[in-house]
């Protein structure tokens, strides 16, 4: 397998548009399906799906030939000018290895989610050379800043555009405050996602590149020891020390959360954040409108984009579509 060099940016997403709807990773109720194809109606697109995104398999959507065939038929298809994740789960490492880059690199468009989804995200920019973007769910709340985030990447193919961070889903836990660990500005290719999925692809033909990245996190439900864990396997790696920045999403419930190492004594979520990341002398901040959280920023991954703690925003340095 051949890690292309050659960056792809999908086109642009216009009114009337299809976006096509897959389940890569764990299943999803009808409903659900019902609902994402009613916001992006709203939103003024038209969405498809075969009779593979309701299939159900344990925690997989579906078998992994029957998830894969879902994704190359989305690639393939000239009807179809988007394709999103409905949800993410667990699943999407699984069928890494199998996945036509190669028909994704001669069929360029937009796609789109997060969580589970990293390993997707991450995989296709990395051997077929095409943009993905870190972002919405076909189940995320599509708030007016989620809303005007999306269209603003994905439709607009201007050659800057400023992200602001407007976090207010539970402003009163500590996991939700925005703060600074390191200050400074940092310019580098987006890349990251799901600290979790980050670390479970280290040492595989699929582990992301970090050398002069702007590295973007988060996580969900994992205790401090757990995120020190994980942070730990990459300060050990040295991966760290290749960055030019890091951007922290909200680490939704992953602070102390009755886990049994996880009592009054432990660190807390920022202290062990602070104490893992402090010292690569790169600038850092934490609490980015994006994560399992109700306001998300769509983030290109393989774009250049520029962190400024001081303004605590992120810009897109070119176009993210064509």
């Amino acid at each position: 397998m051949i890690n292309l060099k050659k960056t792809i940016k999908p086109p642009k997403l216009k009114k009337g548009d299809t976006i096509g709807l897959i389940t890569p990773a764990s299943p999803i109720k009808e409903a659900q399906l019902i609902q994402t194809k009613k916001l992006l109606t709203q939103l003024g697109f038209k969405t498809y799906n075969t009779n593979r995104v309701l299939l159900k398999k344990g925690y997989l959507a579906g078998t992994d030939a029957e998830r894969l065939e879902d994704i190359h038929h989305m690639f393939e298809n000239e009807d179809v000018h988007a394709v999103m994740c409905i949800r993410g789960g667990y699943g999407t490492p699984r069928i890494l290895e199998y996945i036509d880059y190669d028909l994704i690199r001669k069929n360029p468009k937009i796609f789109i989610g997060y969580s589970d989804i990293t390993a997707l995200l991450q995989a296709i920019y990395k051997f077929s050379g095409l943009i993905t973007f870190h972002g919405v769910v076909g189940v995320s709340d599509f708030t007016e800043y989620t809303r005007n985030n999306f269209l603003k990447v994905l439709t607009q193919s201007s050659e800057a555009l400023l992200i602001p961070s407007v976090v207010q889903n539970n402003p009163i836990a500590e996991e939700y405050r925005p703060y600074v660990i390191e200050k400074g500005i940092a310019k580098g290719e987006l890349a990251g996602g799901n600290l979790a999925l980050i670390v479970a692809l280290m040492g595989t033909p699929y582990e992301i590149d970090l050398r002069g990245k702007l590295l973007f996190i988060e996580d969900i439900g994992e205790a401090p020891y757990k995120i020190d864990r994980m942070l730990s396997q990459l300060v050990l790696s040295g991966k760290l020390k290749t960055l030019k920045g890091i951007v922290l999403g909200v680490f939704s419930d992953c602070d102390l959360n009755n886990d049994d190492i996880t009592d009054e004594n432990s660190l807390s979520l920022k202290e062990v954040l602070i104490d893992r990341l402090s010292d690569l002398g790169i600038p850092i901040m934490y609490g980015f409108s994006f994560g399992h959280i109700a306001n998300q920023a769509v983030f290109p991954v393989g774009l250049m984009a520029e962190l400024n703690t001081e303004t605590m925003t992120v810009q897109l340095l070119e176009k993210a579509v064509n």
